[in-house]
């Protein structure tokens, strides 16, 4: 059978010591547990609330400097510039890489390559070249929104007008009033 232990009253007493002392340590690791739960909230909360600052501060960033010179571009090339912003996006997107405005594949995210072997820049002519050449469907849907020549449509005369003759010596309209 189990014996029993005797101890000491100077056992007991150091026993209900370290017991005392060990129940005031939890009460405090507790308190502290507390305080740290409700800190853990409170930087959540405030991480939340920059992860929205930041989400529309890159938002805006993005528009001026990418959504802006792009919608200017649309109008340039186009008298329907949401329906070029539109078909340009099925192809191509536009993103600050280095401080320059590059002209990316959506399919695979690279750079625009043209037929000299180097990067498509993100100017109007390069543009309107890269998208209206060929007899794919896309460029046939290029041709028929993008404006590709901004000639004023004046035509020009080789020969030498005629002076008109003065006003006097036309024979005008009389009135009767003379």
């Amino acid at each position: 059978m189990s014996e029993q232990v005797q101890l000491t009253p100077e056992q007991i007493a150091a026993l209900q010591a370290e017991l005392a002392t060990l129940k005031q340590a939890h009460a405090e690791v507790l308190t502290k547990r507390q305080k740290d739960k409700s800190k853990i909230v409170e930087l959540e909360s405030a991480t939340a609330d920059l992860q929205g600052k930041l989400t529309v501060s890159a938002g805006a960033i993005q528009e001026i400097t990418v959504g802006g010179p792009l919608k200017q571009m649309a109008e340039s090339m186009s008298q329907a510039p949401e329906l070029w912003l539109e078909q340009f996006s099925k192809y191509f997107k536009v993103e600050m890489v280095n401080g320059t405005l590059t002209l990316l594949n959506v399919s695979d995210g690279r750079p625009v390559i043209g037929k000299d072997a180097n990067a498509v820049p993100f100017e109007r002519d390069a543009l309107a070249k890269l998208l209206t050449e060929g007899n794919d469907a896309r460029a046939k849907s290029f041709q028929a929104i993008t404006i590709t020549n901004r000639a004023s449509g004046a035509i020009s005369n080789s020969r030498q007008s005629t002076p008109r003759a003065p006003a006097a010596a036309r024979p005008g309209m009389q009135f009767g009033l003379r």
